[in-house]
């Protein structure tokens, strides 16, 4: 089976997908739509993309893009915990490092390390924490803020282990394919509503009466007309779900499942 991700090597979906199973092909692309337009062509079997992180709250290119592909579901979800390292191509001293290299929410979220340890380095801004590590690697008396994995993608040496200033830093990742499965106790939807006062009051209602726990709301732009929105959901399933589904269907002017997990 291949399964696509957003690479380069070293970055957190590749660690995901390494951990959800080692022994698939893996091919890695440059962003999260063309890895989910890969899957929709069929080049891949299945895709592993981030959609929620507890810092940063959700993956808008994920959920945009899923919104325009009908024929892919969600199959599973994965849980990572995002930690930051200090890495460099040889064992220096901090104060020896010149230079480092990290996404900018990466260096954000090393704030308090950095201006500990490393005030007297400049900082520079890239468009992956992998990237930083392939950038740096042949780089003397620089250094990168990294996912541990990238030690052994790009033949690295750890300075600082965990230097993030939070450690409840976790990213959810949905596993995508093509299969619409029927039995799960979670259940992502979208849906739009009539642009009319209460609309979504009343959906909201729906699923209150219905005992259905609601545990994520996020709201996308319909790219339609100014003020129209797509809706996701996550819900848990019971035993009325079938029937709240039908009510949904008739009240939503769109409404689709994303996947039921």
């Amino acid at each position: 089976m291949k399964i696509g991700y957003l690479g380069p090597s070293g970055t957190f979906s590749h660690e995901a997908c390494k951990q959800y199973n080692k022994n698939n092909t893996i091919i890695q692309y440059r962003t999260i739509s063309e890895t989910i337009i890969a899957l929709s062509n069929n080049e891949i079997q299945e895709a592993i993309v981030p959609i929620e992180n507890s810092l940063q709250g959700g993956v808008t290119e994920t959920i945009d893009t899923l919104i325009k592909y009908e024929n892919i579901f969600v199959k599973q979800e994965l849980i990572l915990q995002i930690t930051h390292n200090l890495l460099a191509n040889k064992n220096y001293k901090l104060s020896d490092l010149k230079e480092i290299y990290s996404h900018p929410q990466a260096i954000a979220q090393c704030h308090n390390f950095i201006e500990k340890n490393l005030k007297h380095v400049a900082i520079n801004q890239i468009s992956s924490t992998a990237l930083a590590a392939k950038e740096i690697k042949n780089k003397d008396f620089c250094a990168c803020i990294a996912n541990e994995i990238c030690i052994s993608e790009y033949g690295l040496t750890l300075l600082e282990k965990n230097i993030q200033d939070n450690n409840s830093n976790y990213t959810k990742f949905w596993v995508l394919n093509k299969n619409k499965n029927s039995n799960g106790k979670k259940m992502s939807i979208i849906f739009s509503t009539q642009n009319k006062p209460g609309e979504l009051y009343k959906i909201l209602g729906i699923f209150n009466e219905n005992k259905i726990n609601m545990s994520k709301i996020e709201s996308r732009p319909a790219k339609t007309v100014l003020g129209e929105y797509i809706f996701l959901v996550d819900i848990d399933t019971n035993d009325r779900i079938d029937y709240t589904l039908e009510i949904l269907k008739n009240e939503c002017s769109y409404f689709r499942i994303l996947g039921i997990y």
